[in-house]
């Protein structure tokens, strides 16, 4: 089973503060074993919601952008891993090893098991690869339809998968994925380095996510374009966050 690795926000990743050189070796101990295994599949950051976009639609489909910054730092995403795990208890168990370099020993996590409701097959791998075009994510914010795990029905899904299609060939879209409600979810929140397991579901239902893309292309304007014709489960009523990945360059501190 693969599984969305969720860290939440705080006020330093919303101030965009790069992470320490001992956060990143520590990082690189913890999934070094995961990855030897091959189960580590994607480790990304996101620049702060200062930098992002949230886009409802109005009539024709015309996307009405919100810029950023967002208030609920806690419940906003600073990064995403993607592991597979045997089970959900499995990843909870990786998860409580996290790095305590990182917030302090007191950041939060979420668990979400990846996979459409409906049956739609995620593709693609996020990383930033060999490209330096930028990567903007996708995040459809869930609703309590979407909490529901709803499924919207072949005719959507079948468009859906068409577009994923087309953007894959096209080469702009790199990564999709949708997930389980946050009933299946679990949250690590960390105290002094101290793991405190809650489970799901959480209440914050307009600030979790039910599915998302990454697309590398030029801007953001780009980013728009395409959004402005998907085919989302939720139609004209999606709402959605757009975010930009770092790349790895951008992460790394300054040498001494």
């Amino acid at each position: 089973m693969r599984f969305l690795i969720l860290r939440k926000a705080d006020d330093e990743t919303e101030a965009g503060a790069r992470p320490t050189r001992e956060l990143i070796e520590a990082m690189g101990d913890y999934v070094d074993t995961l990855a030897a295994e091959g189960r580590f599949l994607a480790g990304e950051g996101l620049k702060p919601s200062g930098e992002g976009v949230r886009v409802t639609f109005g009539p024709g489909r015309e996307p009405i952008v919100v810029d950023g910054p967002f208030a609920g730092t806690r419940e906003l995403i600073a990064g995403f891993s993607i592991i597979d795990a045997a089970s959900i208890d499995e990843a909870v168990e990786w998860v409580k090893g996290w790095p305590v370099e990182d917030a302090g020993g007191d950041a939060r996590i979420d668990i979400r098991p990846i996979g459409c409701p409906g049956g739609l097959s995620g593709f693609g791998d996020p990383s930033e690869g060999d490209s330096s075009r930028p990567r903007f994510m996708v995040m459809l914010k869930a609703n309590e339809r979407s909490e529901t795990d709803f499924d919207p029905g072949p005719e959507i899904l079948g468009r859906m998968a068409e577009a994923n299609r087309a953007g894959q060939d096209a080469g702009h879209l790199i990564a999709g994925q949708g997930l389980s409600s946050s009933r299946h979810a679990k949250r690590v929140a960390f105290s002094g380095g101290k793991a405190t397991v809650l489970d799901g579901p959480f209440a914050e239902i307009k600030e979790m996510v039910a599915g998302f893309w990454v697309l590398r292309v030029d801007t953001l304007d780009d980013v728009l374009a395409w959004i402005a014709t998907y085919p989302f489960p939720d139609g004209d009523d999606a709402r959605l966050e757009i975010r930009e990945l770092y790349r790895m360059e951008e992460l790394m501190p300054a040498a001494p």
